[in-house]
Order: C-alpha cells, then sequence, then structure tokens
C-alpha cells in the first residue's frame, strides 16, 4: 500500500474513532505494511486481521483493541505501543521489539 493510500486510510479512522462524519474503520485485513512507517498511529480498534506488519515502524502506535488475529509482526517495533485489549491470537511476534509496549 503506497503512503498516500495509507493516509487516507488512517484520517477516515480517525474520524470513525471520534463518531464523525465519512469516519470508517481501518479496513487493513490482510494488507501488505511491510516495513509501513505506523510510528505514533493511532490504530485504536482497527481490523489488521492477517495483515502483514514484517519490520513495521509501530512505535508509540495505539492499538487499543485491535485485532491483529494472524498478523505478521515479525521484526515489528511496537516499542511503547499501546496493545491494551488487542486481539493477538495466532499473531507472528518473533523477533519483535517490545520494550515499553
Amino acid at each position: 500500500m503506497n503512503k498516500e493510500g495509507l493516509d487516507a486510510i488512517l484520517k477516515k479512522h480517525k474520524l470513525w474513532i471520534d463518531d464523525m462524519e465519512g469516519g470508517e474503520r481501518a479496513p487493513l485485513y490482510c494488507t501488505d505494511l511491510r516495513c509501513a512507517n505506523l510510528s505514533g498511529a493511532n490504530l485504536i480498534g482497527a481490523n489488521l486481521i492477517g495483515a502483514n506488519l514484517e519490520g513495521a515502524d509501530l512505535r508509540g502506535a495505539d492499538l487499543t483493541g485491535a485485532d491483529l488475529c494472524g498478523a505478521d509482526l515479525r521484526s515489528a517495533d511496537l516499542s511503547g505501543a499501546n496493545l491494551s485489549g488487542a486481539d493477538l491470537i495466532s499473531a507472528d511476534l518473533s523477533s519483535d521489539r517490545l520494550s515499553y509496549a
């Protein structure tokens, strides 16, 4: 996914979080987000089922309540990320950096 497309999805997702018109839950299921820069991203409640986040930068991202079932998080940097209530069933967390997550 290109940066512009991802930015548009995150903008709509923020509107969804704030219960504003035009908002939409981030539909990132089965999306290729390898090495994506999502540091500090607001992904509260995002649908990331089966997403490929291998090597992604998720430092400080808010993944509260996000659905990460079956997501590939190998070598992703989750330092300082908020994973409260996130569903990580069958997620691959091999070699992740999870300090302060």
